[in-house]
């Protein structure tokens, strides 16, 4: 017990030292070229400097604390990131399922598990904020933006589920551009991932603390979040990564059953709204025009590519769902198939009440979907009720979504550093005194992923739409290279159906580059510079390690870097999708800049940016296929 609180103490004081040293290096930033007595009085000087070494001293502690464990097998946590690729059609019989079945398959995950994966992190806090922001930009069209970015996804779903079934493992998502493209681009991709999935548990936590704004209306204000509604997001964001804490199986447990309440309350509002009569209208309402470029737009700027997001997350554990190759290919399907169809069909229900009863709203109870209830009667009986339903599910709804994503992403880190591609000390078992761990290397991982969670939330001062962009851009770049992994390894499908995966592919891969082009300058530019940031991040601290600068000593990722210097295969496909990101920040930039908003010039545009993407598409291929040969993979379908 005493290690275990010694431990919690440690990584609150580094968490605190982070949030401290950046709350007042952003203060400072303000400052026009102060003296150094003038700094000498500011006190967010001190605050910055008291912060940087109450986390110096924190990580000396935790740098002492460490002690290698027995390389032993972890039972709690069965991940086998580093496996051979053996690729297989699932929908081939196998020879003998027992066979395939490891002695632990009681430990692995259900249907029920996996379910809650997926649809847990579609849940969370979209649909709360994107049904009425979509209503107010497209009015009675709303319906054909959650159309086409179902359509997207499933689309997406499909392709990605498909081809990750090929090879059964944790960390597919980045394995198998690795296997296709080689560490370069995956540098790209890990720093996408890992921005995006850890961004997530601090844009959950803004939009719980938002709804619980609307019992204590001083967490927030017109301008966002409060201190005291900030403060409060830290912490719900430090709960959420230490929750994952917990033995596995309770917390999967756990997500299971919030999920089935974050699924039931939306449910049986729509039920009751959908029979209830609508109170007479207040003022005309505005029906916006079904354009192209309205829903193009809206589909990040609304938020409804990031109420979609999330159904991968089955696909980040693969090698830990029960059963052999069979069952876990239809474990998988019926979790992420499901979800993708059933929060269409949740979101295109909430979206036809609100159109119907937004305008009979009358008095208001400080939500938009609470002011549905104020006219609406059912048998005569008022609806108010609901309103405790909605406040609920506004604040555990969110924070269900980022307990999946922090699982998921304890995952992949965990893999990336048995790769080597940040430090191996991630991956090494500690002696733990966590509850049902003895041997633990994941308390390190969720310490690291808080420390990034909550520098992004201080920097970006709680504001939702700003967490919500910087979660929704990196996850659509993840989304679009693996299709175009699939594409490259299209020698591994199998007949039939499958052979059409690659056109699914490609069409994936060029509508998100117009939603992307689509969508406001600042969104797109802030999303892809944290890419390029993270990006830089991954390849610059290893060659310092390299060049042994001091205090680097433990930043033993491989040097990929080097292989930009030199004739390294791996450098093609890394310079065209870098080049490629370029080219789409450029040509949305054009896009906000256009003034004529005729027909021509938006047509223009969109055809300029889907050459450019089938281009980039084409290329990526090729530099794929060529890495292949000139490595020589000889991983073949059996």
């Amino acid at each position: 017990m005493r290690h275990t609180l010694s431990a919690i103490a440690r990584m609150i004081l580094c968490a605190a030292g982070f949030v401290m040293s950046i709350y007042g290096s952003v203060q400072l930033n303000a400052l026009k070229s102060p003296g150094f007595r003038e700094l000498l009085h500011e006190s967010s000087f001190w605050v910055a400097a008291v912060g940087g070494l109450m986390t110096a001293i924190a990580f000396e502690a935790m740098r002492r604390a460490q002690v290698p464990a027995a390389p032993a097998p972890q039972p709690t946590e069965p991940v086998t990131p580093v496996t051979p690729v053996t690729p297989v059609t699932p929908d081939e019989p196998a020879k003998d399922e027992r066979d395939e079945r490891p002695a632990d398959q009681a430990d692995k995950l259900s249907l029920v598990e996996v379910v809650g994966l997926a649809a847990g992190g579609v849940i969370g806090s979209g649909w709360l904020l994107a049904v009425p922001t979509l209503h107010e930009s497209l009015g009675e069209a709303a319906l054909l933006g959650w159309a086409a970015g179902g359509l997207l996804m499933l689309t997406i779903a499909v392709v990605m589920v498909e081809f990750g079934l090929i090879s059964q493992r944790t960390g597919g998502l980045l394995f198998h551009p690795h296997d296709a493209f080689g560490p370069l681009v995956v540098i790209i991709l890990a720093a996408s991932l890992w921005i995006s999935y850890a961004i997530n548990p601090a844009a959950q936590a803004a939009a719980a603390v938002n709804g619980l704004a609307e019992i204590v209306p001083a967490l927030a204000g017109d301008g966002g979040l409060t201190g005291i509604g900030s403060t409060l997001a830290v912490l719900v964001t430090a709960a959420i990564i230490a929750f994952v804490l917990l033995p596995r199986r309770l917390v999967l447990r756990t997500n299971a059953a919030l999920t089935l309440l974050k699924i039931a309350i939306p449910v049986i509002f729509v039920v009751f709204l959908a029979l209830a009569a609508p109170g007479r209208p207040t003022a005309p309402g505005t029906a916006a025009g079904p354009t192209t470029t309205g829903v193009l737009s809206a589909l990040i700027t609304s938020g409804v590519i990031y109420a979609y997001i999330g159904f991968q997350a089955p696909l980040d554990v693969t090698g830990e769902v029960r059963g052999g190759r069979r069952e876990v290919a239809r474990r998988v399907r019926w979790a992420v198939y499901g979800t993708v169809v059933g929060s269409f069909l949740l979101y295109s229900s909430l979206q036809l009440v609100y159109a119907e009863h937004m305008a009979g709203s009358g008095a208001e109870h400080g939500t938009s979907y609470a002011r549905l209830t104020d006219a609406a009667t059912l048998a005569g009986a008022p609806l108010d009720w609901l309103v405790v339903l909605i406040r609920i599910a506004a604040i555990l709804a969110p924070i269900g979504s980022g307990i999946v994503f922090t699982y998921a992403l304890s995952r992949e880190v965990y893999a990336l550093s048995a790769e080597r591609y940040v430090p191996s000390g991630l991956h090494e078992p500690r002696a733990s005194r966590l509850p049902g761990r003895t041997s633990d290397s994941f308390w390190l991982i969720l310490l690291v992923n808080l420390v990034l969670a909550l520098v992004v939330l201080v920097a970006v001062g709680g504001d939702w739409q700003t967490l919500a962009v910087l979660n929704t851009i990196p996850i659509l770049i993840l989304y679009a290279v693996t299709c175009v992994v699939l594409a490259v390894r299209s020698d591994l499908l199998g007949t039939g159906a499958q052979r059409l995966l690659p056109f699914a592919a490609y069409a994936a891969f060029v509508v998100i580059a117009l939603v992307v082009n689509e969508s406001a300058w600042d969104r797109v530019w802030k999303g892809v510079a944290v890419i390029g940031w993270g990006s830089l991040v991954l390849l610059v601290l290893p060659w310092l390690h390299h060049l042994r600068v001091p205090g680097l000593g433990w930043y033993d990722a491989k040097n990929h870097g080097a292989r930009l210097v030199s004739r390294d295969p791996a450098n093609r496909p890394f310079v065209v999708l870098a080049l490629y990101l370029v080219a789409l920040t450029l040509l949305s930039a054009v896009r906000h800049r256009i003034d004529d908003d005729s027909v021509w010039s938006v047509w223009s545009l969109r055809a300029l940016v889907m050459i450019v993407a089938s281009g980039a598409f084409v290329l990526l291929v090729g530099a794929g296929r060529r890495y292949l040969r000139q490595t020589r993979l000889t991983t073949t379908r059996t």
